[in-house]
């Protein structure tokens, strides 16, 4: 049996550590720490870092606060779990601040332009405090929130009528407000409107009236009152109120009311004007001589001009615009009905007018008549019809016509014609027409001359020509006839005219041998005249037709016939060769025979006919043409390239063209060819032959015998089946062909690709060519030869000589990409080539087949040393490889580049790994954006580049340089150097709220600015910063010489601060203003404290009434003299220094 005691016991809990901790005020702080295993509580001790106070609390929780610690103090805190078995370990020690106590004195008061002027007392230590404006009817998010180095601010934009929470906290070198110190203040009444406008609208007359905000306002009440007192009302909740159906004509005053908690009306200065009325009592008043019209009417208000118009019958416009009541129109067209209307074109502008009055209608004088002509009645020889076309505006015209006997003549119509009457022939009439509308009369217009029916010719006779198919006819002058038109009629019904300005004409192209009835007539290009008396015309015998030429060219005559028309006539046939001599032939028949033509002649032939009175004309010439000559001195001339026969001849008597014809012994032709000339070429005559050539005159009708001969030989026939063979060993060529057609002998030539030339001939069919050079590519041909020509070459056949040796041998290496370029001198005859690379380093061998004489191994590994050799082949042998050349690749890119760069300095240090082959020396290289280039050269594995540009990024890399090559450059390095110092520095300052606006000029290499404003002691007091080249500082202290830097912000660097400006702030506000009065003289003695930064000051008092008087001086009180009797006076005094004007 065993007894066994058990206790239970507890470790101490894990640590805890403190996860939060802020300072929340200036006298708690609020934490937060972990939990801890085990733990049952947490104890957290706050101890003075540099003071000697304590405090421990307990909490069960995970978080706690510390309350009633001193302000601005910092304390050393720490946490510890702790359960039963006692504490945890110490967590790590966190040190902690309090904020700064808040300042003490806030005050309030209130400025123009619904601003607050705050101030409160400095707190010892604070250089920044924060500002808190918050309306009490919008709590929860702050109206303004503003750091300031001073003790005093303005805020603007309050709203009147209302209560706000003005709250200011001490800020501390970390940039935390403390607590507040909060004030209530009461703003008072809103402003008036201001900037009133009106928008006015005369198309729908409606006015927008608009105004600006009015700070706090809610609603506006606007009223319009018209020059008669009656007045119009528009309420709004927004700055513009709409006013319809205005009156034209009127002149409005505008009131605004802006209504709050509290209202305030603006005063009834602002006045505008509605578009005029339509003007009224239009009056017209027309002078007919002239067509002049006036317009005028009554005067409307509001009016800057008037715009009248008239507008025609044909709705052309046309316009006056004029300042007066009345408007003269001097273009108006006659025979227009003019409608006239006006308006009023308003004086505020805006496009606006009164609109169109109603028109006033008048006539303008008719026009005057135009395009006046006289149709004769040529049925009546006793009247005319008078027209013209119709003249606008009339309504009746009115005709007079004077005859050159003086006769009289007249009619009217409302129409445009009208009908003289009673005239006699031949007359001529001038003629005048007037047109009225009742009103008007125009002045008489001149119409052309009217022509009467001319009187009919007497006394006609005709005469006959035997020379020729025409008659005259003759006759008597009759009155009023411009021409005489005749004519002819033949039994048929054919008619023939003739036309005449005197008493005689003649018909031409009248029939031969007939009978024509024959009168005349007068015109006068409108009329004509009765016919006159008719004769009777015979004409001349015609010419034989149907002449009829029968050629017989075996006899060498020809047969002229042609149709006998009537018999007892005498016919004459004349034939007439081109030199003139004629042959005649005369019968009572109808044929004639002509013989014994001569070769090569032209001849025309006619025939007559005689009826005993008159002969007739010759019949139309009819052309022949005898068989031309036969060619001579026939000569022929063989071209042996293409076997074509130049043939000549002399030339031949009526010859149109010549053909010339090859035949052989059996007289079968072969070739022939045509030529207008004396000469043709026989082409593609067989080769190999001997022919007979002749030539043919040829004619229209008959040829020309071809019996003159002459004899041709043509070129031997291209050989056949040519083929040559090649002895490597002697280099002799064997050549062998077939026998060509006409050839008593072959040549046999062998060129090569060079030029160079050797042959052989033979009479029978082989032959040998010995001493070909090597490496060449021969063209053999084989040419037939007789006693007069060789013959074509036969095809050409390729044979290739043994190949000559290669030479020149040479290797280059592209030292970028590791790429060896091999070349050579190819031995002729060589065809394809192989270059082969090995190394003893590099185990592979590397090699390039081309057909050239060149040829690229590329991604050789770097730092290797090659042997070289290329081996050529022919078309049956090669040449022998050797090995030639070696070649060392480029050195290997350096690796494990570094760059550090010092900020204060201008070098950069590098440094890298070596690279494998052959090295020389390392290049380092750095390059910025612009491509300015900086370098140093090393035989190590690093280097310093100097030299460095401020504000610049480089890209610097390392290169591996040989005695033949520079290697590739090695991945590249980006450095950007410290931005340059900005330059150019200037500062304006806003004296109202002591805010510098810094400008300076761009700095290279800057990606940032931050501008600062610090005190003699290097304090520093405000800054801003900005990404262009200017930012303001803001709630610059008052009454101090600060001087300001700028500092550019790089990406590793930033510059230096060194240029500087200086900027005066405004004078600070005085304090402890007093006043106090003698009641004898109304003298005011003020007395203040001095302002830090002033350097004189303004006192101004200003009555309740509004009165004005001040006072100024260097020290600290001012006497204020001639104040008004019973008046309070609102007393303000303001530091001045050269710069600015203070608070």
């Amino acid at each position: 049996m065993s007894c066994i005691n058990s206790m239970t016991a507890q470790t101490i809990p894990a640590t805890s550590q403190i996860t939060y901790s802020k300072a929340i005020s200036s006298t708690s702080i609020r934490f937060e720490w972990s939990s801890a295993q085990g733990a049952d509580k947490y104890i957290l001790v706050v101890n003075g870092t540099f003071h000697p106070e304590t405090q421990n609390l307990t909490f069960t929780t995970l978080s706690g606060q510390v309350d009633n610690l001193q302000e601005a103090t910092s304390y050393s805190c720490y946490v510890y779990s702790a359960n039963s078995a006692g504490l945890g370990s110490k967590s790590l020690v966190k040190t902690i601040r309090t904020l700064v106590q808040p300042p003490n004195n806030v005050a309030v008061r209130e400025l123009p332009q619904n601003m607050a002027h705050v101030t409160w007392n400095s707190v010892s230590g604070v250089v920044l405090y924060q500002v808190s404006v918050t309306a009490n009817n919008k709590p929860g998010f702050p109206l303004f929130l503003k750091n300031v180095t001073g003790t005093a601010v303005n805020i603007s934009n309050l709203e009147p009528c209302t209560t706000y929470t003005i709250g200011v906290a001490s800020i501390n070198m970390f940039l935390e407000p403390g607590e507040f110190t909060n004030v209530t203040f009461l703003t008072s009444t809103i402003s008036t409107a201001s900037s009133i406008s009106v928008e006015y609208s005369c198309l729908t007359s409606t006015a927008v009236v608009s105004w600006d905000v009015v700070f706090g306002a809610t609603l506006y009440n606007t009223v319009i009152t018209d020059g008669q007192g009656r007045s119009f009302n528009c309420t709004s909740t927004d700055t513009t109120c709409q006013f319809l159906t205005l009156v034209c004509g009127e002149r409005y005053t505008v009131r605004i009311t802006a209504i709050a908690n509290c209202e305030s009306t603006s005063d009834g200065s602002y006045v505008f004007e509605t578009a005029p009325c339509s003007p009224k009592a239009l009056k017209l008043y027309r002078e007919c001589s002239t067509n002049v019209i006036l317009l005028s009417w009554d005067s409307t208000n509001n009016t800057a001009y008037y715009f009248a118009i008239a507008v025609d019958s044909n709705q052309l416009v046309t316009e006056c615009l004029t300042v007066d009541t009345a408007c003269y129109f001097t273009d108006t067209v006659c025979g227009q009905t003019y409608s006239f209307y006006v308006r009023s074109i308003f004086s505020g502008g805006l496009d606006c007018n009164s609109g169109y009055t109603d028109g006033v209608v008048i006539k303008t004088s008719p026009c005057l008549p135009q395009n006046i002509y006289t149709i004769a009645n040529c049925d009546s020889i006793s009247s005319a019809v008078i027209t013209w076309h119709e003249a606008a505006g009339a309504e009746t015209y009115i005709v007079e016509a004077r005859g050159n006997r003086k006769d009289f003549y007249n009619c009217s119509s409302t129409n445009t014609s009208c009908t003289l009457t009673d005239l006699v022939c031949g007359e001529s009439l001038s003629v005048w027409i007037v047109a009225t509308n009742g009103d008007c009369t125009t002045d008489p217009v001149l119409g052309e001359v009217a022509e009467t029916v001319p009187c009919i010719p007497q006394n006609v006779s005709a005469v006959k020509t035997c020379s020729s198919e025409s008659a005259s006819l003759t006759w008597n002058n009759a009155n009023g006839a411009i021409l005489y038109i005749g004519t002819a009629t033949h039994i048929d019904g054919t008619v023939h005219t003739c036309a005449a300005m005197a008493a005689e004409c003649t018909f031409p192209n009248l029939r031969c041998g007939e009978t024509y009835d024959v009168k005349v007539k007068a015109t006068n290009l409108q009329c004509n005249s009765s016919e006159s008396q008719h004769v009777t015309l015979q004409t001349a015998p015609c010419a034989p037709v149907s002449v009829v030429v029968t050629r017989d060219c075996a006899a060498n005559h020809v047969i002229a016939s042609w149709q006998a028309l009537q018999n007892g006539s005498l016919y004459t046939a004349v034939l007439q060769d081109e030199h003139g001599p004629t042959v005649n032939c005369s019968t009572s028949s109808n044929n004639c025979t002509f013989t014994n033509l001569l070769c090569g002649m032209n001849y025309n032939i006619t025939v007559t006919r005689n009826d005993g009175q008159c002969r007739s004309l010759p019949s139309t010439p009819i052309q022949i043409q005898s068989a031309p000559c036969d060619p001579q001195n026939i000569t022929t001339v063989l071209q042996c390239d293409t076997n074509t026969a130049n043939v000549t001849w002399a030339a031949s008597a009526g010859a149109n063209g010549y053909t010339a014809m090859a035949t052989d012994r059996q007289q079968q032709r072969l070739a022939s060819c045509h030529s207008m000339g004396t000469s043709c070429q026989l082409t593609s005559l067989p080769c190999g032959m001997r022919l007979n050539v002749t030539v043919q005159a040829d004619g229209i009708t008959c040829n020309s015998s071809s019996q003159p001969k002459a004899v041709v030989e043509t070129a031997p026939c291209i050989p056949t089946n040519v083929s040559a063979t090649l002895n490597c060993t002697s280099n002799i060529a064997s050549i062998t062909w077939d026998s060509a057609l006409g050839a008593t002998w072959y040549l046999v030539k062998a060129v090569s690709s060079q030029g160079y030339k050797t042959s052989c001939n033979n009479t029978v069919t082989n032959c040998d060519i010995p001493n070909l050079q090597c490496g060449q590519e021969y063209s053999i041909t084989v040419t037939g030869m007789n006693g007069v020509c060789m013959g074509p070459a036969s095809q050409p056949v390729t044979l290739v000589s043994a190949p000559c040796h290669n030479t020149g041998i040479q290797a280059s290496l592209d030292c970028r990409t590791n790429s060896a370029h091999i070349s050579w001198t190819p031995g002729n005859g060589t065809l394809s080539f192989n270059a082969t690379l090995q190394s003893f380093q590099d185990p592979q061998k590397h090699s390039c087949f081309t057909n050239g004489s060149s040829c690229n191994i590329g991604s050789l590994p770097c730092g290797q040393h090659y042997n070289i050799s290329v081996t050529g082949y022919g078309q049956t042998c090669s040449t022998c490889s050797k090995t030639l050349v070696a070649l060392d690749t480029a050195p290997c890119v350096p690796t494990k580049v570094n760059v550090s760069l010092s900020c204060g300095s201008d070098t950069a240090s590098v440094s890298w790994a070596a690279s494998s082959g052959l090295v020389s020396y390392y290049t380092v290289t750095a390059v910025d954006d612009n491509g300015h280039t900086l370098t140093c050269n090393s035989s190590s594995t690093s280097c310093d580049i100097s030299g460095l540009s401020c504000g610049q990024a480089y890209n610097v890399s390392v290169t591996a340089m040989s005695v033949d090559c520079t290697g590739q450059r090695s991945e590249v390095r980006r450095i950007s150097t410290a931005p340059c110092d900005p330059q150019n520095i200037t500062t304006v300052l806003q004296c109202d709220t002591n805010t510098a606006n810094v400008t300076w000029a761009a700095s290279a290499g800057a990606n940032g600015y931050t501008a600062m404003a610090t005190d003699r002691q290097q304090q520093r007091l405000a800054s801003c910063q900005s990404m262009g080249t200017s930012c303001q500082l803001t709630s610059l202290p008052c009454g101090m010489r600060l001087n300001l830097t700028v500092q550019a912000d790089g990406t590793t660097c930033n510059s230096s601060s060194q240029p500087k400006a200086e900027v005066e702030t405004a004078p600070c506000i005085p304090t402890n203003v007093s006043a106090t009065l003698n009641c004898t003289s109304n003298i005011a003695s003020i007395t203040w404290h001095s302002a830090l930064g002033a350097t004189w000051y303004l006192v101004k008092a200003v009555s309740s009434q509004g009165y004005k008087t001040s006072c100024n001086n260097t020290v600290t009180n001012c006497d204020i003299p001639n104040l008004q009797c019973g008046q309070e006076y609102s007393i303000t005094v303001t530091g001045m220094n050269g710069v600015c004007m203070g608070p």
